[in-house]
């Protein structure tokens, strides 16, 4: 016992390291903490990251197969229990996970459609092949069929500590993971795309297809550049592979009494901590492994009850019997590197970004030469991805977390059956900015979440759309050939401001920009693309941290059912009662019922093949048509609506010993 607890306070030393996060991460400030509830998560909108519930978090695994030996009537000595209970689970309906992530724009039950700006007929809710240096052409389908599974070895200790203080006891749950996620991830292409970038869209001169991306996930990888972009994406990877992680999830500590214990009931309170030894979201990966919850302390309470509702005659060890337990808690606050998008724009964090700086060029707006003044930004000639510009380190915490099982246990002899449900909810993540008071201390730091203003020489970005960035000096008489960088914003991760051809007129004037005039050079020259007069956002739209939706993460709610039958060997030496058992749970995530989901299949196989089987089946068409997008606009508001978690089974074996 005393090696078992030495284990346990080196964990938890361990677990309190000064670590701030992921060192990769970008971190601004801890001098000020402020709620960010600005916008919100739509009820249909994905999500940048899933928390799920802990491996460790299992009051069903823990009540089953040791219940007769704890809260025991009429003992003045210290008693207890020690189990070790081994399962492996894996999760189903990937289905689900796929929305978690990607919310309405999964179509076909787990596809993602990529299309390029000039493909005719674009899906709706298709993601714009351009912002990932692919050609304006290019169509594919991304297939995903996530997964989850896991090995816990559960350590769970019980000790009655009546000796010391009647009624009262101590419990101790350490379970140690080994966690493997897979995305099971691939792509289709359709059309692998031929059309060149044309001049000044994203860089100065045109780009050849033979010098973008060969495909989406080449540049969802994290290895490759185009045009003005310097940077490759660094948050957010899709992974064709399995990523793994192995640790202790948590150690939790209860110390509970017994307001009342009799023979055949008990009904208790006890107080709850959970010290946090899992791992911290990184964001580097979008599907990446955790294990246990974020790193958060927890603490609460809970009530702990039984009652054998009918005992046979004469037989003291044949009988039915309930038992309850729930455990309430509060999560901490915990600095994590997460991912957002921009308020109303869901999966907005994979568009581009332009950084805006000094107007050193004198680039100037004006509807005519005798009005025109000098722009307040210009384009500093490099493009990132939104999300290596939208992913830092916030505080986390989650309000209430309830684990509440009930079971039915029958017993005869040394057989026991037990079959329960467990109810478990969460509300969603909230979030914490950490602020700087001089937000231009450090210049990567301009645009932080508490909307701090900063001058014009600081690193500012502005959503880059289908926008041309340069123009070109409208005159015969010494003409600057060379592209002049202006200033423009903004679009969504769907579609681009422009619904036009990138060589029309109006698609090379830049005419939906934000607060557009006309663009002149310094020397009061316009500036054009091609033969037509571009125009430059006066003003462009510069992005802040206030502007990403750094609201509510979802909230989660499960059912679970579960059984475990068990042998314990009576006949031993009294004091000290072995027992062994094997179990199983289920478990359904419940999703929201407002969204227009597809009528999915459990797997992913491919959907031409489904629809070749299924084509018949008129009510499987009417789902896969429905308007997911209508749909989706008339719950976008409402900041609570989101729900969502994994469905999963398992099974387990447990064996212990009981002593007294």
């Amino acid at each position: 016992m005393k090696q078992y607890l030495y284990f346990s306070l080196t964990a938890i030393l361990l677990a309190n390291l000064p670590l701030y996060g992921d060192s990769s991460c970008n971190t601004y400030g801890l001098s000020e903490c402020y709620d960010c509830e600005q916008c919100c998560l739509g009820t249909c909108d994905g999500y940048p990251f899933l928390q799920i519930r802990s491996q460790g978090r299992n009051t069903a695994r823990q009540m089953v197969g040791q219940q007769e030996f704890m809260h025991i009537h009429e003992i003045d000595c210290m008693n207890g229990v020690f189990s070790v209970g081994v399962e492996y689970t894996r999760t189903f309906q990937p289905e689900k996970i796929a929305r978690f992530y990607f919310g309405k724009d999964i179509i076909d039950c787990c596809n993602l459609y990529v299309q390029g700006s000039q493909v005719e007929k674009r899906k709706s809710q298709a993601w714009l092949a351009d912002y990932f240096g692919l050609p304006t052409d290019y169509e594919s389908k991304i297939s995903f069929c996530p997964k989850i599974e896991n090995i816990i070895v559960d350590l769970d200790f019980y000790l009655g500590l009546d000796e010391l203080a009647e009624n009262v006891y101590f419990r101790m749950n350490m379970p140690v993971v080994s966690t493997k996620w897979e995305l099971c991830l691939s792509e289709k292409k359709t059309n692998t795309g031929g059309n060149e970038f044309p001049a000044k869209y994203m860089t100065q001169e045109a780009i050849s297809r033979n010098n973008l991306p060969k495909n989406f996930l080449q540049t969802m990888s994290g290895e490759t550049t185009f045009g003005d972009m310097k940077t490759p994406l660094k948050y957010g990877l899709l992974r064709n592979g399995s990523c793994s992680q192995t640790g202790i999830a948590e150690i939790d500590f209860i110390l509970g009494w017994n307001c009342f214990l009799e023979k055949d009931y008990h009904f208790g309170i006890f107080a709850y901590v959970s010290v946090p030894t899992g791992t911290r979201p990184h964001a580097t990966y979008l599907f990446e492994p955790i294990i246990g919850n974020g790193k958060h302390w927890e603490l609460g309470g809970g009530l702990s009850g039984s009652w054998i509702s009918w005992r046979g005659k004469d037989q003291e060890d044949h009988y039915l019997s309930i038992y309850m337990e729930a455990v309430i808690a509060h999560l901490f606050r915990a600095s994590q590197c997460r991912s957002f998008d921009f308020c109303s724009k869901p999966s907005s964090r994979y568009m581009l970004l332009g950084q805006m700086g000094a107007n050193n060029e004198a680039v100037k707006v004006g509807t005519n030469i005798d009005n025109v003044k000098e722009a307040t930004y210009q384009y500093q000639k490099s493009l990132i991805p939104a999300i290596n510009w939208a992913t830092f380190n916030v505080d986390v915490k989650i309000d209430i977390q309830a684990d509440i099982a009930i079971k039915l246990g029958y017993t005869r002899g040394n057989v026991t059956l037990d079959l329960g449900y467990n109810l478990y909810a969460r509300t969603g993540e909230r979030f914490c900015c950490n602020c700087y008071d001089d937000c231009c201390r450090d210049a990567s730091c301009c645009n932080d979440c508490c909307g701090l203003v900063c001058d014009k020489n600081c690193v500012r970005y502005a959503i880059k759309g289908d926008s041309y960035m340069y123009g070109t000096e409208n005159t015969t008489e010494n003409p600057k050939t060379y592209p002049i960088p202006f200033s423009q914003t903004e679009a969504s991760i769907y579609h681009a401001q422009h619904t036009e051809k990138l060589l029309t007129e109006n698609a090379r004037a830049n005419t939906k920009n934000d607060n557009i005039l006309p663009a002149w050079s310094a020397y009061n020259v316009e500036l054009i693309n091609t033969d037509t007069i571009i125009k430059a956002s006066q003003t462009p739209v510069l992005l802040t941290r206030s502007m990403l939706n750094i609201g509510k993460s979802p909230s989660m709610f499960t059912h679970k059912f579960f059984a475990h039958i068990g042998y314990t060997w009576k006949e031993q030496e009294k004091n000290w009662v072995p027992f062994i058992g094997v179990g199983g749970e289920v478990e359904f995530t419940q999703d929201n019922e407002d969204c227009c989901w597809d009528d999915c299949c459990n797997d992913c196989y491919d959907i031409d093949v489904i629809y070749e089987r299924k084509s018949k089946i008129t009510k499987e068409l009417h789902y896969r048509n429905c308007d997911h997008n209508d749909i989706c606009k008339t719950y976008s508001d409402d900041c609570n609506g989101a729900r969502r978690g994994i469905s999963q089974w398992g099974i387990w074996v447990k064996g212990g010993i009981a002593f007294h």
